[in-house]
C-alpha cells in the first residue's frame, strides 16, 4: 500500500441546487481521507459564493483564490455537485493555479454537464440513446402550439423533460398526459431557458460506475446497480436522498450479456466524452435493451452513495476509494 500522504483541500457546498447533497459528500470524503492519513482542509462554498477555509469566515472569490494559491495543497478534492463544481469552471480555475484535482478536466466536465451536447457526442460514438427534441424559450414564446406538436410527433407521450445542466433530478419532469405538457414545458424552461425532451423508456433503472485510476490502463466498469424507487415513479431527488425510498441492488441481477452491454457503454461514454478518474453513467433497460441517459462526473459520494456501493461490491472500501481518487489526481498532476 502506498504510504505517501498528501495535503488535500476538499471543496464542498457550492451555489447549485445540490448544495446540501454536496456538503454530505464532502464531509464523508474528508473523514475518509483523514482516516487514510492525509492532511485535510475542508473548504465550504456557501450559497452566496463565499469560501470558508476550515472554520474561518467566508472569503469572496478573489481572496479565496489567493488563499488557495498560497496554501498550494497537493490535491483539491472536488465534492461539488452541479453548477460551477461540475461544469468545468472550478476545474479551469484549478488548472490556471496548477493544482491537481479529483475530477475530469475542465473541457470534459463542461461537455458532460450539458446533457444535450453530451448525448450528441455519446450517440455519435455508438452509445444507444433515446429520441429527443430540444426546446428553447425563444421557440416556445414564438409558438408554443408548434413546439408542443413537434414534441408529440417526434417523441410522443409520455416524455421526460430535463433542464440540461442540472443534476440529482433537479429541473426534471415526466409528462404523462397531453393536457399537462404546456405547463410542464413552462416549468422546466424556467430553470435554464432551454430543455431536453426525451422519449420515455419504460424499464429498469441502472447505473454503472467507471473507475479510471490506473496509469496506462483502460477505465474499468464496476458492478452495475439496479435502482428500484419505492415512493416515486422514477429515481427523483426524494428517491435518491430519502433513506429507504429506493432499493439499490449491487450487482444488478442481469443476464451477463446485458450486463456486458451496459458496462461497455459506460466505458465508451467515459472515454468518448474525455472523462478521467471516475464517472457514473445512468441507463434505462427497456424492451430493446439498455438506453444511456447521461454521465455524472461528480456523482454522490457519501458512504451509501451509488458509486461507493459499486466500489464496495468490487472489494474497494469507501476510504480506499477516496484515497485512489487523490492518488490518481496527484499522478495526473505530475504529467500535466
Amino acid at each position: 500500500m502506498e504510504s505517501t500522504h498528501f495535503r488535500v483541500a476538499v471543496l464542498m457546498g457550492g451555489e447549485s441546487l445540490e448544495h446540501e447533497v454536496s456538503l454530505r459528500s464532502g464531509a464523508g470524503a474528508a473523514a475518509a481521507l483523514r482516516r487514510m492519513g492525509h492532511d485535510v482542509l475542508p473548504v465550504t462554498i456557501d450559497t452566496a459564493g463565499g469560501w470558508a477555509f476550515g472554520d474561518s469566515a467566508p472569503l469572496p472569490l478573489h481572496r479565496a483564490v489567493s488563499r488557495l494559491a498560497e496554501d498550494r495543497p497537493d490535491c483539491v478534492f472536488i465534492a461539488l455537485h452541479g453548477g460551477a463544481g461540475e461544469d468545468g469552471r472550478i476545474q479551469g480555475l484549478l488548472d490556471l493555479l496548477g493544482l491537481p484535482y479529483t475530477t475530469s478536466g475542465s473541457a470534459a466536465s463542461g461537455l458532460c454537464m450539458d446533457k444535450i451536447r453530451a448525448k450528441a457526442v455519446a450517440g455519435a460514438a455508438g452509445v444507444r440513446v433515446a429520441r429527443q427534441v430540444v426546446v428553447t424559450a425563444a421557440e416556445w414564446r414564438a409558438c408554443p402550439e408548434d413546439v408542443a406538436a413537434r414534441v408529440r410527433a417526434e417523441i410522443g407521450l409520455p416524455c421526460v423533460l430535463k433542464a440540461p445542466n442540472q443534476g440529482s433530478s433537479c429541473g426534471m419532469a415526466v409528462c404523462r398526459a397531453g393536457e399537462t405538457l404546456a405547463e410542464d414545458i413552462e416549468n422546466i424552461l424556467s430553470v435554464e431557458g432551454r430543455l431536453l425532451a426525451e422519449a420515455f423508456v419504460a424499464g429498469t433503472e441502472l447505473t454503472c460506475a467507471v473507475l479510471d485510476v490506473e496509469p496506462g490502463a483502460r477505465p474499468r466498469a464496476l458492478p452495475i446497480t439496479e435502482i428500484r424507487p419505492k415512493t416515486s415513479a422514477f429515481f427523483d431527488y426524494e428517491a435518491k436522498y430519502t433513506p429507504g425510498a429506493s432499493e439499490e441492488i449491487t450487482p444488478a441481477p442481469l443476464p451477463e450479456s446485458t450486463a456486458e452491454t451496459v458496462r461497455a457503454a459506460a466505458v465508451l461514454a467515459h472515454e468518448t466524452l474525455g472523462c478521467r478518474i471516475w464517472s457514473r453513467s445512468d441507463f434505462i433497460l427497456g424492451p430493446e435493451g439498455p438506453v444511456w441517459l447521461e454521465v455524472n462526473t461528480v456523482p454522490g459520494l457519501t458512504e451509501t452513495s451509488l458509486f461507493p456501493q459499486a466500489a464496495a461490491a468490487s472489494g474497494i472500501s469507501y476510504d480506499q476509494l477516496m484515497d485512489l481518487f487523490v492518488r490518481a489526481a496527484v499522478e495526473l498532476g505530475k504529467n500535466s
